[in-house]
């Protein structure tokens, strides 16, 4: 991964979801991708998207960046387990 600023329009901005059991990274198509991105799209800031990268990408570790980034991480996780992206 190439390391540059945030933005919004690459690709590797933005959040992968790796199963824990096989160690391969889910497939867009996969529900709880699809729970991950539906929250990255229409629940979060520019600054609490760049704050989640910063964080998962570049290790920052200030205390705004993870705030923000946890926040993400929460709704990311709730959507996830939403009875709507259950897997069977």
């Amino acid at each position: 991964m190439e390391d540059h600023e945030f933005c919004d329009h690459c690709p590797g901005c933005r959040p992968s979801l790796v199963d824990a059991i096989t160690g391969k990274v889910l497939s867009p198509g996969h529900p709880w991708m699809q729970a991950a991105m539906r929250v990255w799209n229409k629940a979060t800031t520019y600054d609490q998207r760049k704050a989640f990268i910063e964080v998962t990408l570049h290790n920052s570790q200030k205390p705004e960046d993870l705030l923000l980034c946890q926040g993400v991480m929460n709704r990311i996780t709730a959507e996830m387990t939403s009875p709507e992206y259950k897997l069977p």
